[in-house]
């Protein structure tokens, strides 16, 4: 026979219970997640042995214990020999918890809102709303709420109920579902996707449904328990027998056990079979006026941290290695010998290489970058040495372990600002200086707000991902060479030119792709062929180019084609401005040939 379950030491699962989970301002440096295979293991009997496990339902009451100590709380879980239902009950309602009246509770899944009708007691008839937990059988849950709700659409959707989550609770914290996830997820202080509350599908053994299991980050609950005055109450039942040797429970192998204030259940035994069900109360260790503080200790400067910069210190005609906290830096308007905000902090072009590869959580434009709902670079620019600036001021702006990612780039500096940075920063007119891919993705947007037959719209996500190098990295190169083919030649459509050939009079190979088109288009208007071939010669370069860099180029004909760009213009960084300029002309060049009225200066 095996032993029985061992009894809890009742300190530990009072400071358990009794204390709840860690104040909100400690961020564990590992993240504990729910413990997967120890709930499975509660969930079904091992194979090869079932008899121990039939018996030992109680030391399932272990698993309570370890799941209020970990960073990732198992809200609610069905499966197998496990139910799990957790509700927030009012805290005044539960202190002191009434055993006997929690014990009788009862909480169903499929439990909402509900619009009752009643009548007869001498009141006539009545309609009303009726909340969830109004009729759970016992009185502390009333006014409470449930978190999970699981309601089946009878007769139309089959298979197990879905999960829904309380509205209230999802959109406090700021949550959305993210199916590919399988969670409730927000952005968090880095800008990443982080999961807050998942719905877990735990696997079961052949012949069994599988198990449903919510968790929710325990931190983020503590939250909004403390500001509705809630507490979390756990319904739990943990049931193993085998219904086809099953004869009933032995009545003198049962009882009841409170091993905490805020835990108690009753457990029994018979032949091949085992129970443990009843209550524990989770309360939080964190209270509204300790959430105020916290709030005001994130907006307190003395409390954050700051990085070091090398900059030119204008103001005092000198490079200059300072912290860009306020207390170090000045204004026009100051009287102090400290850097003016709008110092420039000069970086290895490397910076921008985890922007450009990450376009999905990093919007980077030609003179910003910003990190979804995280933080946003005011201004930076490349200047003609190749560096990549920003200004201090703004550098203080961005989080700290941000700040700590620049730093990692920074250097003295090789030249001055751009010039178009001078211009629009401190002269405060538009920049004079052109840009050839600003003034090709002018001509696209324009074409793509009332696009002509022969033109496939680009659509901002081509035009946001072609952008200059900003590396002399070949791998960089191609990327950007690729981008800017996929937003302009790509854009011309095949059969509507050959019709334009057509009504011009021209006989055309029916294999001619849209460049050969616009070649001979441009022929049929009067340019000779070796005008036409000049003409859109660069969009041929490019479009080779493309090919050769990211298709099907052998790895010395892309060493080759670098060896030449660098050694034609320096830098494939200028390569790329040199090409883009060229395929600017011959677009203007195309667009009139083709009728097309849009300003191109």
């Amino acid at each position: 026979m095996p032993t029985a379950a061992k009894e809890a030491n009742p300190a530990p699962v009072a400071a358990a219970c009794q204390e709840g989970v860690a104040p909100v301002r400690v961020r564990a440096a590992v993240m504990r997640r729910f413990n997967e295979q120890s709930l499975r293991s509660l969930m079904w009997p091992p194979a090869d042995d079932p008899a121990e496990w039939l018996l030992g339902a109680e030391t399932a009451v272990d698993f309570l214990r370890d799941n209020v100590a970990r960073d990732e709380l198992v809200l609610y879980a069905s499966g197998g020999a496990v139910l799990l239902h957790g509700v927030l009950a009012p805290t005044a309602q539960v202190t002191p918890a009434d055993e006997g009246d929690l014990l009788r509770a009862y909480v169903m899944p499929d439990d909402a809102w509900r619009i009752q009708m009643a009548w007869g007691g001498g009141e006539g008839h009545r309609m009303y709303l009726e909340p969830p937990l109004s009729n759970s059988g016992c009185n502390s849950l009333v006014g409470g709420e449930k978190l999970i709700y699981r309601r089946s659409f009878k007769g139309v959707a089959k298979g197990p109920p879905p999960v829904e989550l309380s509205q209230k609770l999802v959109h406090s914290l700021g949550l959305y579902w993210l199916d590919e996830r399988r969670a409730y997820c927000r952005l968090d202080q880095r800008g990443d996707i982080e999961d807050v509350i998942r719905v877990t599908c735990v696997k079961g053994p052949a012949n069994e449904p599988d198990a449903v299991v919510v968790t929710i980050l325990i931190k983020e609950l503590a939250i909004y328990m403390a500001l509705a005055d809630m507490t979390l109450v756990f319904k739990f039942d943990f049931t193993r027998y085998q219904p086809k040797n099953f004869g009933g429970w032995d009545q003198q192998r049962q009882s009841s056990k409170k091993a905490a204030p805020d835990l108690f259940y009753n457990q029994g035994r018979s032949v091949n079979a085992s129970y443990a069900n009843g209550i524990m109360i989770l309360r939080p260790n964190i209270t509204v006026e300790q959430l105020v503080q916290d709030w005001k200790d994130e907006d307190d400067d003395s409390k954050k941290q700051y990085a070091t910069f090398k900059i030119i210190d204008w103001k005092n005609q000198r490079q200059f290695e300072t912290s860009c906290a306020p207390g170090h830096l000045s204004n026009y308007f100051e009287k102090s010998e400290n850097p003016y905000e709008l110092s420039p902090a000069f970086f290895r072009p490397e910076v921008l290489t985890r922007f450009k590869n990450d376009p999905e959580k990093y919007d980077l434009n030609d003179r910003t970058i910003g990190c979804r709902n995280a933080w946003h670079l005011k201004s930076y620019d490349i200047n003609e040495a190749g560096q990549v600036h920003a200004y201090i001021g703004d550098l203080a702006n961005l989080p700290y372990e941000e700040q700590v990612y620049w730093q990692s780039f920074n250097e003295w500096p090789k030249g001055s600002i751009s010039k178009r940075a001078f211009e629009s920063d401190f002269e405060g007119k538009w920049s004079s200086e052109y840009d050839p891919l600003h003034m090709l993705k002018y001509k696209v947007r324009q074409l793509d707000e009332t696009p002509p037959t022969w033109w496939k719209t680009r659509g901002d996500e081509l035009m946001d991902a072609a952008r200059h190098p900003a590396t002399d990295s070949i791998s960089e190169w191609g990327d950007e060479i690729l981008a800017l083919d996929q937003l302009l030649v790509e854009g011309f459509l095949q059969k509507p030119l050959q019709k334009l050939a057509a009504d011009a009079g021209r006989t055309v190979d029916k294999q001619w792709q849209s460049l050969r088109l616009l070649q001979d288009y441009l022929e049929a208007q009067g340019h000779t062929a070796e005008e036409a071939r000049a003409v859109i010669d660069p969009l041929y370069r490019l479009h080779k180019l493309r090919s050769l860099l990211k298709g099907h180029g052998a790895p010395s004909e892309r060493t080759a084609e670098a060896k030449n760009a660098r050694a034609e213009h320096g830098t494939l960084r200028a390569h790329f401005k040199a090409l883009a300029g060229a395929c600017d002309a011959s677009f203007i060049t195309v667009l009139k040939a083709l009728g097309v009225a849009i300003k191109i200066d």
